[in-house]
């Protein structure tokens, strides 16, 4: 069944807010598609999807900046690094990281513009597996009733 062109705008808008989320705050990138999430996930299951994959990707990018810091903490700690080489390795780690994280979004929006959900292979995919669960607890909680 093809997308009407609302339902692709919809779509595109939680990859371009998160965006737009990188350069106002990096909280906002994975709070402003979790709540585009929450307003269409009864009505648009396809926005709903591509609003929580993007929010998800959004935090797994943040969580990848702090396992990379807490590795050179450790590095640091151990004495395989000194600190010049550490702050090297931050920068280019976070730089390559946030690389990626808007390369991934223009992927998803593009996807989003032709009506198909993009997977984004550096997300961790916690939130969609947290809320797969709590589908599957009330649905097997309104069988018993």
């Amino acid at each position: 069944m093809a997308k009407d062109n609302k339902q692709r705008q919809y779509m595109a808008l939680a990859p371009l807010t998160a965006l737009a989320g990188i350069f106002i705050d990096p909280l906002a990138s994975t709070v402003a598609p979790l709540i585009l999430y929450f307003i269409f996930r009864g009505r648009r299951a396809d926005v709903a999807t591509t609003a929580l994959r993007t929010a998800d990707l959004a935090f797994s990018i943040q969580l990848w900046i702090v396992l990379c810091s807490l590795a050179l903490m450790l590095g640091l700690s151990l004495n395989l690094v000194d600190t010049n080489q550490a702050k090297q390795i931050m920068g280019m780690a976070t730089s390559t990281i946030l690389v990626l994280f808007m390369f991934s979004l223009l992927f998803a929006s593009y996807y989003a513009f032709k009506g198909k959900i993009f997977k984004h292979f550096i997300s961790f995919k916690i939130a969609e597996r947290v809320l797969n669960l709590v589908d599957k607890k009330k649905t097997a909680a309104n069988k018993k009733q």
